[in-house]
């Protein structure tokens, strides 16, 4: 994606630089606990894996500098060993010639518990105040590279009004790990509107938080990266970073694939007479799409059950059949494709309207539709000192899966 900018005739210098963030290292990876431990020990390593592969393109294509736009780390109280591996791969930054500035988010906020790692000289860390840091290249051109890092986890304010312009560079760069008003996906932390980040006047936008890779702008150019290593069932796709070239006022920006192991999801329509059999064939041939040699799949399996004739003849011990059957005829070598979940949709609809005429069933189902139920019966769980540190708030749409399920199982239990 090319965008054009001129600055009164005046040619500017060229820069070349990676832009990446949500590195999440360390993250524990939930909701994946029955998963064998050689895709365990494989998940523990992916974000590593991730961001050497991200220094490896660094140092190969030579760039002038790498920024990290937050949640380096998946916890604000982060291990002795992952801040090590982490400053190595610094190191080798160092090594390069390679400068690396970079903030801390809403996970690994400056307000956490741990033993500190001093890393490298060619690291520089923005502090709890919006401040700049130059970069020189050689040779003359200057850019000047604004950023911010939490204090603590819930930073509610519009930091972008205090990132203040300094007119003494060719470019200009923003740091920011924050979310872009209106966007509900993430939690509404250090909010910005897109007028904001085009009022600041800057040449790029480096911003970080939300976990789906997105260009949210093109003038100015402000660019999600995405996580580089996707976490859960939700964090589908390819993940990796940005190679950003500013070159006499343009701006273009390549994404680069890094991610070892990747999230994706099967959607299987059972015809109205398929059985065990016919289903079972139909997921083994779907999953067969995903086996690549140095490319990893935890896969999702979603039934939809809309055509089916019987939908009540997928019980629990039909799914889990279906599921542990496959796992033991899946390929385990260096590229797998490994399904943890199988997941139903739309079957037990079509029990609704028999089981609606039950006065009892009509009135508890009608519960089970209120969201306010799901947040009520959480509340103590968020309340929890210790818990809510490491929860966020739910999701519309995992509210919705949530009272979903439960209506599946009720009319599982009363059918």
């Amino acid at each position: 994606m090319l965008m054009v900018k001129f600055r009164g005739g005046i040619q500017l210098g060229k820069i070349v630089f990676i832009h990446a963030a949500d590195l999440h290292l360390d993250s524990p990876f939930a909701g994946l606990k029955n998963v064998p431990s050689f895709i365990k020990d494989r998940l523990r390593e992916s974000s590593f894996q991730s961001f050497q592969r991200i220094v490896d393109i660094a140092i190969f294509r030579q760039v002038d500098f790498v920024l990290l736009a937050g949640d380096i780390y998946d916890s604000e109280n982060r291990s002795l060993r992952t801040q090590i591996r982490f400053r190595k791969e610094l190191e080798r930054l160092g090594e390069a010639g390679i400068q690396v500035y970079m903030i801390h988010g809403n996970h690994d906020h400056l307000d956490g518990s741990w033993i500190t790692v001093n890393l490298p000289e060619n690291v520089h860390i923005f502090q709890a105040i919006p401040e700049v840091k130059r970069f020189r290249k050689e040779g003359g051109t200057a850019v000047n590279i604004y950023g911010y890092s939490y204090p603590r986890r819930h930073v509610t304010e519009r930091i972008i009004s205090r990132y203040e312009k300094r007119p003494d560079a060719e470019y200009h760069i923003g740091l920011l790990h924050g979310n872009l008003e209106g966007h509900t996906e993430h939690s509404p932390y250090a909010p910005f509107s897109k007028s904001e980040l085009a009022e600041k006047e800057f040449d790029y936008w480096a911003l970080g938080h939300v976990h789906k890779r997105q260009v949210i702008s093109v003038d100015p150019p402000a660019v999600y990266p995405g996580n580089i290593q996707g976490r859960n069932r939700k964090e589908t796709g390819d993940k990796g970073c940005y190679m950003v070239t500013l070159d006499n006022g343009a701006a273009n920006y390549e994404f680069l694939e890094t991610s070892t192991v990747l999230f994706d999801s099967i959607m299987i329509k059972p015809e109205a007479e398929s059985g065990f059999d016919k289903v079972y064939t139909d997921c083994r041939r779907s999953m067969e799409e995903f086996h690549m040699d140095k490319k990893s799949f935890l896969l999702e399996i979603v039934l939809d059950l809309e055509k089916h004739s019987s939908p009540s003849i997928f019980t629990d011990e039909f799914i889990w059949g279906i599921l542990e059957s496959l796992q033991e005829e899946a390929e385990t070598g260096e590229g797998f494709a490994w399904p943890y979940r199988i997941k139903v949709e739309n079957g037990w609809r079509k029990d609704m309207d028999g089981v609606m005429e039950n006065p009892f069933l009509n009135e508890l189902l009608s519960l089970e539709t209120d969201s306010n139920g799901v947040n009520g019966a959480l509340e103590q769980l968020y309340k929890h000192r210790e818990a809510r540190k490491f929860l966020a708030p739910l999701e519309d749409e995992e509210t919705k899966e949530l009272l979903s399920e439960s209506q599946r199982l009720i009319l599982q239990l009363f059918h």
